[in-house]
């Protein structure tokens, strides 16, 4: 009996770890064909990497940054009628980018009626800001960001009220990178005519339309075509990688009764919300209508 013992002992142990080894290759079994499943699942997909956290903000003239509100998944910017602001535009990544921003619809570079496909824009640096002043108006000067009652803005009087209180950018990734820093775009190279602090006049006909329209903009405030202030840039080459803007970005704006009016708490005090209505686009979508 005594000799027999140890012997026994040692055929408990070996089946217990046999059970041990048997269980082991099972759970690998198990989730082996889990990944195998999953990996001929049409369904999964990989999480997508994270968007740049490219970003878009406005500043007073001595680099305060205005009041931003979130409402309703927009964010609203308080703005008061005479003050000047500036657009800051910051890239984190580690290439540089080009940067198409718009004002109240209007092209900040051209003056024209937004089309990130078809205007060119500011090269923002890596992991650097650019802060834009004003509407250009040459190499050296820009017309001031300032904020106005919305028929004096700049885009009523150039026939496009409805698009009053909003500014855009569209990011565009670079195909070939270059030493130079800023973006070749579609103004020439010559002085624009002296500009006094309101916007130029449009034709009669544009401005019968602008106050037709004026109505369409809900509002208190727009931006104007300010005084001459210096902003020298150059031209350079960007080859964009893609004919679509890697990241679109947008900002409201209103005084602080627009706020209010739209629920926003700026006074930390209940006022009525006013009704949505479709809100201002920064840049043109679709196809060129036929004229009125």
């Amino acid at each position: 009996m005594d000799a027999s013992a140890p012997d026994t002992e040692e055929k408990a142990m070996n089946r217990r770890r046999l059970r041990y080894v048997i269980a082991a290759l099972v759970t690998v079994s198990v989730v082996l064909g889990v990944m195998a499943a999953a990996a001929r699942s049409p369904r999964w997909r990989p999480p997508p990497p994270p968007r740049p956290a490219f970003s878009l903000s406005l500043e007073d003239g001595a680099g305060r940054s205005l009041r931003t509100f979130q409402h309703r998944g927009t964010s609203w910017v308080l703005g008061e009628d005479g003050d000047r602001y500036v657009v800051v535009v910051r890239n984190p990544t580690a290439q540089r980018v080009e940067a198409v921003v718009s004002v109240d619809g209007r092209d900040v570079l051209s003056g024209q009626s937004a089309d990130f496909v078809r205007h060119r824009g500011y090269i923002v640096p890596a992991f650097g800001s650019v802060r834009i002043e004003g509407f250009r108006q040459s190499l050296d000067d820009v017309a001031t960001f300032r904020f106005t009652n919305p028929s004096d803005s700049y885009s009523s009087r150039m026939g496009t009220p409805q698009n009053v209180g909003v500014v855009g950018v569209a990011f565009f990734a670079e195909r070939v990178r270059e030493e130079v820093a800023i973006p070749q775009d579609n103004w020439r190279r010559r002085r624009a005519p002296a500009r006094s602090k309101s916007a130029p006049r449009p034709s009669a006909g544009r401005a019968g339309a602008a106050q037709d329209r004026a109505a369409e903009s809900d509002g208190n405030i727009g931006t104007e075509y300010g005084e001459s202030r210096t902003s020298r840039v150059v031209q350079v080459s960007f080859e964009r990688a893609s004919s679509s803007p890697t990241r679109v970005l947008s900002l409201r704006y209103d005084d602080a009764d627009g706020l209010e009016a739209r629920g926003i708490d700026v006074f930390r005090t209940f006022r009525p919300s006013r009704p949505l209505r479709p809100g201002p686009q920064p840049f043109a979508q679709g196809f060129a209508p036929p004229p009125p």
